[in-house]
């Protein structure tokens, strides 16, 4: 496999850009609408206790797309990292060059294919082995 070409890595930084602005935005209007939505407007004056749990899963809702979003802007940050130390496109396991076709459609990848399928197939289930 080759290495990726200056265009290439370019246009691949210029994509994590936009992603990680979009993502900054959705992130924050998610937080500000959880936190503007107040509980009583959620479930009412005088709720009852499934009124309650309603409330409490859509907080709930709302704080998991705002951390999902945070932890694939902490991904394309560490993407950008690897492109700015020149270590982009190589594989974090094996250090060979990974293919310009999955860092297009996986730019924030870590692994060349090989290299995680045999991540996947170790930590698939992410249990610890017991006795």
């Amino acid at each position: 496999m080759t290495r990726l070409t200056t265009q290439q890595t370019q246009r691949l930084e210029r994509y994590l850009l936009a992603q990680r602005n979009s993502l900054l935005n959705e992130a924050h209007e998610e937080l500000t609408r959880a936190t503007e939505r107040s509980y009583e407007a959620i479930a009412g004056e005088v709720p009852d206790f499934g009124d309650q749990a309603t409330a409490a899963s859509l907080a709930d809702f709302d704080n998991a797309i705002a951390r999902r979003h945070i932890e694939v802007i902490r991904e394309i940050d560490d993407a950008l990292i690897r492109i700015r130390t020149r270590r982009f496109g190589r594989c974090v396991e094996c250090d060979s060059p990974m293919e310009y076709a999955r860092l297009k459609a996986f730019p924030t990848a870590r692994r060349c294919v090989a290299c995680q399928n045999l991540h996947e197939r170790t930590f698939a289930d992410g249990a610890t082995p017991s006795l």
